[in-house]
C-alpha cells in the first residue's frame, strides 16, 4: 500500500493535433478579433509579456507542460518530443527566484522547429532568444538559472494558464496584442467568425475614410439615452 496516488511524472507522448491547413490560417488573423469571437474567453491575462519585440505572429498546437517553479526538466523533454510547429506551453512555474528557460533551450527548440514558448515563469538570455527570432511570452526576466527535477510534473495533460484552460492540441496564437487559445474542436468555426468580423470592420473603415462616419454612434446615443446625463 502506498500513500501516493499519482506518479511523480506523467508523460503523454501522443495527442491529437488540429489540421495544419486550419492552423496556417491563424498566422494572419487579428488576435483581437479571435478574442472577440469567443466573447473575450481564452485570452491570457495581460501580465504575459513578450521577452522581446517586435516579433512575427505565431500559431501552433499547444504542447502542454505542468511544472514546479523554475523546474526545466519537462520543458527540456518537451523540446525533445514536440513536433515542428508546436507551441510549448508551460504552467505552474510562476515565481521570481529563477528562470525556467534560457538561450540554450531556445536554440534547441528553434533547431527542432518549435514555434514558440508561452509560460507563466521567467526566462533569461534575452539577447540569445531575440537572435534566434524565437517568440516567447513569459511573466518576466531574470539572470538566475533554472533548477532540474524539483519533484513532479505532467506533459500533455490539461493545464491552467493565465485564467485559461489549455488542452494539448488547442491552437495557441500570439502576437503584439497578446495570446489567445483556440479550442481545437472550435478552430474552423473561429476562423469563419474572424473572417466575417474582418470583412465587417473593413466596411466600417471604408465608410470612415469616405464619409467620416462615426461608427457605432447610434449605439452610443441609445445607451446614453437610458442614463442620467447632464451637458456642460
Amino acid at each position: 500500500m502506498s500513500d501516493r496516488v499519482l506518479p511523480e511524472y506523467r508523460l503523454r507522448m501522443e495527442f491529437q493535433r488540429p489540421d495544419k491547413e486550419v492552423v496556417a490560417k491563424f498566422f494572419k488573423l487579428p488576435i483581437a478579433a479571435i478574442s472577440d469571437s469567443m466573447y473575450k474567453r481564452n485570452t491570457l491575462s495581460s501580465w504575459f509579456k513578450p521577452a522581446y519585440s517586435p516579433f512575427k505572429q505565431f500559431a501552433g498546437p499547444a504542447f502542454t507542460v505542468q511544472a514546479l517553479p523554475g523546474d526545466e526538466l519537462l520543458a527540456l523533454k518537451a523540446i525533445e518530443t514536440a513536433q515542428p510547429g508546436d507551441v510549448v506551453v508551460v504552467a505552474g512555474t510562476s515565481q521570481t527566484s529563477c528562470a525556467l528557460w534560457g538561450g540554450i533551450m531556445t536554440t534547441m527548440a528553434k533547431a527542432r522547429g518549435v514555434a514558440a514558448l508561452v509560460t507563466d515563469g521567467l526566462v533569461r538570455d534575452v539577447d540569445e532568444i531575440r537572435g534566434c527570432e524565437f517568440p516567447v511570452f513569459c511573466h518576466g526576466i531574470t539572470p538566475v538559472a533554472p533548477v532540474m527535477d524539483a519533484g513532479s510534473g505532467d506533459m500533455n495533460f490539461p493545464i491552467a494558464l493565465g485564467g485559461v484552460v489549455v488542452n494539448p492540441g488547442d491552437i495557441v496564437v500570439g502576437g503584439e496584442d497578446g495570446v489567445v487559445v483556440v479550442p481545437r474542436d472550435l478552430a474552423s468555426q473561429v476562423v469563419k467568425a474572424v473572417e466575417f468580423r474582418v470583412q465587417k470592420e473593413n466596411g466600417w473603415l471604408e465608410r470612415i475614410h469616405t464619409d467620416k462616419e462615426m461608427i457605432l454612434a447610434g449605439k452610443v446615443k441609445e445607451l446614453l439615452s437610458k442614463r442620467t446625463v447632464k451637458l456642460y
